[in-house]
């Protein structure tokens, strides 16, 4: 699976100011030879004309400042909603219990919609400081490569399918009762359409910042991938509210997507593994009538939780090197793995 390791050049790295058009190429056009982009993934912001040691301390500043003041947005945005539908004598204690449960409509879209609003916070704050969007780092000088992540969503998909059923047919827990059927009801309908339309850019939304901009503002000052890769894993997993178990498996899933990016040299198959994970987690915890609140899961859910990004990490390494990529010897945590575009 690994190839001997390769030099890096010290060109550096210049991301396309289009962001989001950028279409999977893995070899030249012109020679028809695998590209070896000069910097890793993890090295963006180094690479960047002007660069100063401060600077991404500014970009993180400036996410939390705009996040802020769009989760008050948000609020505000919900608070208004409520006051035409439930009118001045309504129950807004009930209302306002409902924003942080998820096992309500109102809770889904509230809590969803918190997260995905780090994605323009970080565009926004990347743009203030070095004139371009972060968009267009999420792969290495190229923006989104479609084709790319439409195949890792098709790898993902057809992992979480397997686990999935082998969920329902074991669990001893709610997801273990769709055996016996689903029961349909509007509340069931509407957090279903929500999930589909709005956890693409919820799960966008934490790689960006969690592996995408966390990794390039540490990679900024450290050239090694580890760091870059290992930091973020503390803030990932304590965003998160499970039991000891679901706190592992979320740690497993960060330090994998992780160093995933900096294989494959870009967010694309974290974004497809995220989006594909979230949508089998949530979607089988709304037909089966799970607690979406619960911080612990059945014995069998976990190891298939941890089992998934594992196998997809496999497959896409293997994809990778299929189309020219190289993963070296030791692997890129060592600081010896060369992405390939």
């Amino acid at each position: 699976m690994r190839n001997l390791p390769h030099t890096f050049s010290d060109q550096a790295v210049q991301p396309s100011a289009n962001g989001l058009d950028s279409t999977d190429s893995d070899t030249d056009p012109h020679t028809a030879t695998p590209v070896e982009p000069p910097r890793r993934y993890h090295r963006q912001f180094a690479d960047l004309p002007n660069q100063r040691w401060f600077k991404p301390i500014l970009v993180v500043v400036l996410t939390a400042v705009f996040y802020l003041v769009a989760l008050v947005a948000e609020f505000g945005g919900f608070f208004v909603w409520a006051l035409v539908s439930l009118g001045a004598g309504g129950d807004f204690d009930a209302w306002s219990e409902s924003l942080v449960d998820f096992n309500t409509p109102t809770g889904v879209v509230f809590g969803l919609f918190s997260v995905i609003l780090m994605w323009p916070a970080a565009e926004l704050a990347t743009f203030c400081i070095y004139r371009r969007w972060f968009s267009s780092m999420i792969s290495l000088g190229r923006g989104v490569r479609w084709n790319r992540l439409a195949r890792y969503l098709l790898l993902s998909a057809s992992v979480w399918v397997v686990c999935a059923i082998v969920m329902i047919l074991f669990s001893d827990g709610a997801i273990g009762g769709l055996t016996s059927g689903i029961v349909w009801n509007r509340n069931v309908l509407v957090m279903l359409v929500a999930l589909i339309l709005l956890v693409p850019f919820q799960a966008a939304a934490e790689e960006i910042i969690f592996r995408g901009l966390a990794m390039n503002v540490i990679g900024s000052w450290l050239r090694h991938p580890a760091w870059a890769v290992l930091i973020p894993v503390p803030l990932f997993v304590f965003g998160h509210l499970y039991d000891l178990p679901g706190l592992i498996d979320v740690g497993i899933f960060a330090v994998i997507v992780g160093t995933l990016t900096i294989i494959t040299g870009g967010l694309e198959a974290g974004i497809a593994f995220h989006v594909v994970n979230n949508l089998f987690a949530f979607g089988l915890g709304v037909l089966a009538g799970a607690d979406l609140n619960a911080t612990s899961s059945p014995t069998i859910e976990v190891v298939m939780s941890i089992a998934a990004p594992i196998i997809v990490g496999i497959l896409v390494v293997l994809d990778h090197r299929r189309r020219g990529g190289s993963v070296s010897r030791m692997g890129v945590l060592f600081g010896r793995g060369v992405a390939r575009q």
